[in-house]
């Protein structure tokens, strides 16, 4: 059953590549306001898992619901641009509503007499789209990417995965998914984008490495093990609590288990000792009056022998 507010359910998603399941029949749901981090060892399918949810990969079977007016956010862990866009020009490359808009707008202004302006001039007022470039511009300059018109192919790895992570905040999405956010930022950027994320009301889906920075962002713990979602309501703290638990519970169980084995083994190794002897015991009757019956009927042939006349 889908939870209130549900904006996202997923129904025994199963994914994996050749022999290797990564997950298998996973279900989960997420609703407004959740902000969940995802564990797993690596190499278990965080990554894909969110790459899946963002539309960028396939999967085996299942089924993946959205909200159908739901805008998602997506920082991915190695983000791609043209490399002859500026800095500024790629956070208007992957498009959103609000870019969209914006370029309606310019179409407009280019066209004879500006068809459909007054409409165009409304909604762009309450999509607050003017100070769209400013609002850009301010999270770079807080990620410390202040050369706008510097181009793709001269930033560096870490440079470029900020101007992803600047480009997915001001799509201010619905639901955001942010894979490793903390990779490349420095304490100052790190804080600034804690403070920015507790501040919304956004709904996050995260991986991250940065176990300070998880507990203190998400309120809920998702993990990936052994090709199972176990889910925690509460922070990384807890969770570690939690799992330690399910953990002990299940090495409990598993000792049970063998114990019960054990315990039927000596069962059956009696059972089949007691039935050697048994038949030990029958063959042995057995024999015993075989040969008193061979020893009588021999007796009673002698008897008749003497008996008779000559």
């Amino acid at each position: 059953m889908a939870a209130i507010n549900s904006i996202l359910q997923v129904e025994n998603l199963t994914k994996s590549f050749g022999d290797l399941v990564l997950f298998e029949n996973i279900s989960f749901g997420m609703s407004e306001g959740q902000r969940i981090g995802l564990i797993a060892k690596n190499g278990s399918g965080k990554s894909t898992l969110l790459n899946i949810l963002s539309g960028k990969e396939g999967y085996d079977s299942g089924i993946i619901s959205f909200r159908r007016d739901l805008r998602v956010g997506y920082l991915e862990q190695s983000p791609y641009y043209p490399e002859e866009l500026t800095v500024l020009e790629a956070c208007f490359h992957h498009g959103n509503p609000t870019v969209e808009l914006i370029k309606e707008y310019e179409r407009c202004m280019e066209a004879d007499g500006h068809p459909g302006l007054d409409d165009i001039l409304l909604r762009m007022e309450h999509a607050k789209a003017w100070d769209y470039e400013q609002k850009i511009k301010q999270i770079l300059s807080q990620l410390k990417i202040r050369d706008f018109g510097q181009q793709i192919k001269f930033l560096s790895g870490g440079q470029l995965k900020r101007v992803a992570l600047a480009n997915a905040l001001i799509t201010n999405p619905d639901l955001l998914i942010l894979d490793e956010p903390t990779n490349h930022l420095d304490l100052d950027m790190t804080e600034w984008l804690e403070d920015y994320l507790r501040r919304t009301n956004i709904t996050l889906l995260m991986v991250t490495h940065d176990r300070y920075f998880l507990d203190r962002v998400c309120s809920e713990i998702m993990e990936i093990d052994n090709c199972t979602i176990y889910q925690y309501k509460g922070n990384y703290s807890y969770y570690l609590e939690k799992r330690q638990e399910r953990i002990e519970a299940r090495t409990a169980e598993v000792e049970r288990a063998n114990n019960l084995y054990r315990t039927g083994l000596t069962y059956f190794a009696i059972t089949l000792i007691i039935n050697k002897i048994l038949i030990k015991n029958i063959l042995m009757v057995s024999y015993l009056y075989h040969l008193r019956l061979f020893s009588s009927i021999i007796l009673c042939s002698a008897s008749i022998c003497i008996i008779a006349p000559s």
